[in-house]
């Protein structure tokens, strides 16, 4: 048996061996050199030892070796693209930015020579990103998400350059504020008539950057790579939603200036000295006649009426739902400067409708809400206003001191005076801007500073009107749902029938109880009235019949639970004056509202705890009442898991 099985192995090297007479699990075996793999039943000088093996390893170190040089090869050939991409990435940063004052200049043949230059740029650049190099490079890790970061935005910066680039040229006139002007006050149409038909393929083109943007994971790349990138991520990321909002909305929004008709609005400057729910004390206005952008404030007796009899309580008017009322004042009903009161700009308009219709008559189309520290920040690129009969220009860093303080203590107790004085600069400021001139994109941009800071409020009697107010967050509206965002605030009435809110500041914190299901919001206000020999008109006129000094701010707070929620607490329990303490309903939501005297020279803190109902899961919207100054909003960590992303 022995000589046979010498005899196969020596003739089969590295077949199938059958040991007939061994146990059939051992019948099969492959000679590989090694004894291990025999018959464990032989003895181990049994085993013949099998033809020697040629040496292999050269070959594999060769083999090793060459692959080396090849990536070393390779990485320089691909670091030299990445140096040829980044360089030529940067010229057309470079170069795109001379493009903009050239537009703005309107020299159309000077941006197509750059746009020539900077395409050629980009088109180099991209064909090195869409080489075979970069794809393997893109699933190498540890640098792939950096690889795939470059050539996403190397791509997106071609698509813009050689789509976007020639489209938004030929919407220059829409970059020259001359373009704008309208004889006697207004919006010049046409620019924007022109745009419209282009905005479609413009927003296309980057919505089609925007594919390329969204394959880049920002939180894997290097920071060196995120730095270089995040221009152009911003861009996209910004202008994608802003042009199909423009898309959308600009018929929208040449129809509310007048581009289909005439257009009747009501125009309200909100007095934040003599504080209220939106801002404050109305008790300027104005009528506004909107035709194809031209725009009129009218002088006749009907809108006279409207802007003078409405705070004389002439004509008082009432909410759709009474049983909102007994939560404010009950003179909030008979005079327009209290019309404000209400924390849904809706409920304002309602009642600025009911005194439209028994003064002026006919549609009201709208009512819009600024106030005197929009107007400054409008100056900042309008320019200074001369106001007939006054020797002092107003601007944009007087403004608000003359309007909400110097105006009263020049007329010291001629209210009247005050009040006419405090019109006619709004109104002239307001003119000034209608007029034209300035640049749209930075006034655009001191608008959108004031929505942010609550200060600009719009209602329209169209709904797709409406619909755009929604969108830009001007609509002041007290939700009653859970569906987009979870929403709470805290609000301000004056109640010492005074301006002494000049001098008002406040902040805003939120803070969470996920155990036991509750949001607790708290302002906390500050009286810096500087001394107590103001005049007449600025000091508290109500404060001696409720026994505080003239200099203490007397404010109404109003708190609202979530949409449905409960409140569950308020801090302090009670306010300064039980006959002054109302609850109740208020679009659905509970509501309370208590007197708070705030000192010269104190602080208050007070706060409304609602709890939260299972479908609340939005991000928080914080509401409140714009003061003078800015409002700081302080959400805690404590409701990140409540409501994540506020």
């Amino acid at each position: 048996m022995r000589a046979d099985w010498v005899a196969r192995v020596e003739a089969t090297e590295g077949a199938a061996i059958t040991d007939s007479n061994a146990p059939r699990s051992r019948r099969e075996r492959r000679y590989d050199g090694s004894i291990s793999d025999l018959d464990p039943d032989f003895e181990v000088d049994e085993y013949v030892e099998g033809p020697r093996k040629r040496r292999v390893w050269p070959w594999i170190v060769l083999v090793i070796f060459l692959l080396l040089i090849a990536i070393v090869v390779v990485g320089g050939v691909f670091a030299i693209q990445a140096l040829k991409v980044k360089d030529d990435l940067q010229a057309a940063k470079g170069k795109i930015s001379a493009v903009v004052p050239l537009m703005k200049k309107g020299d159309t043949a000077g941006v197509e020579a750059l746009s020539k230059q900077v395409l050629k740029l980009t088109s180099d650049a991209d064909k090195i990103v869409a080489g075979p190099l970069w794809d393997i490079a893109s699933i190498v890790p540890g640098v792939g998400a950096n690889v795939v970061a470059v050539s996403e935005t190397t791509k997106a910066t071609h698509i813009l350059v050689r789509d976007a680039l020639p489209l938004a040229s030929s919407l220059l006139p829409l970059a020259d504020p001359a373009n704008f002007k309208v004889e006697g006050g207004g919006i010049n149409l046409a620019p924007f008539r022109e745009a419209e038909p282009k905005l479609p393929q413009l927003s296309a083109i980057f919505d089609n950057a925007k594919t390329h943007i969204d394959r880049i994971d920002m939180k894997a790349i290097h920071p060196y790579i995120k730095s270089n990138i995040s221009q152009i991520v911003d861009i996209v990321d910004t202008a994608a939603p802003t042009l199909s909002f423009a898309q959308e909305n600009l018929p929208v929004l040449l129809s509310t200036l007048g581009a289909d008709g005439p257009r009747n609005y009501a125009l309200l400057f909100q007095n934040n000295a003599e504080i209220r729910a939106t801002g404050g004390n109305p008790g300027a206005g104005a009528v506004l006649t909107v035709d194809n952008g031209k725009v009129t404030m009218r002088q006749d007796q009907a809108a006279l009426n409207f802007v003078l009899l409405g705070p004389k309580g002439r004509f008082p008017q009432h909410l759709a739902d009474p049983a909102e009322e007994k939560l404010f004042e009950g003179d909030t009903w008979s005079h327009s400067q209290n019309y404000t009161r209400t924390p849904d700009f809706a409920d304002t308009a309602h009642l600025v409708g009911g005194l439209w219709n028994q003064t002026v008559g006919g549609k009201l189309d709208g009512v819009i809400s600024i106030d005197p520290i929009t107007l400054s920040y409008m100056l900042q690129v309008a320019g200074p206003v001369q106001v007939p009969d006054e020797t002092t220009p107003v601007t944009a860093d007087n403004a608000v001191k003359l309007l909400l303080s110097d105006t009263y203590e020049r007329f010291g107790a001629k209210g009247d005076l005050a009040d006419l004085y405090f019109a006619k600069v709004s109104a002239a400021v307001f003119s000034k801007v209608m007029s034209g001139g300035w640049d749209p994109l930075k006034m655009v941009e001191q608008l959108q500073k004031a929505t942010r800071e609550q200060r600009v409020y719009a209602w329209f009697a169209d709904e797709k009107q409406q619909a755009m107010a929604t969108q830009l967050g001007i609509d002041g509206k007290i939700t009653t749902d859970n569906k987009t965002v979870t929403q709470t605030g805290i609000y301000l009435n004056d109640s010492s029938h005074s301006k002494l809110e000049y001098y008002l500041s406040s902040k805003i914190m939120v803070t969470c109880s996920a155990e036991k299901r509750t949001v607790t919001t708290t302002i906390e206000l500050h009286n810096a009235v500087p001394r107590a020999d103001l005049s007449h008109y600025t000091l508290g006129a109500r404060n001696g019949r409720w026994g505080q000094p003239r200099t203490t701010m007397m404010l109404d707070v109003v708190g609202i639970a979530l949409p449905g929620g409960k409140l569950v607490g308020s801090s302090p329990e009670k306010g300064a004056r039980k006959d002054q303490e109302r609850s109740g309903l208020y679009k659905g939501r509970e509501a309370k509202s208590m007197l708070v005297n705030v000192p010269m020279g104190g602080s208050k803190k007070v706060s409304f705890t609602s709890t939260v109902p299972d479908d609340a899961t939005k991000p928080l919207q914080v509401r409140y009442s714009p003061t003078v100054g800015e409002t700081p909003v302080t959400i805690d960590g404590s409701c990140g898991t409540m409501f994540p992303a506020s």
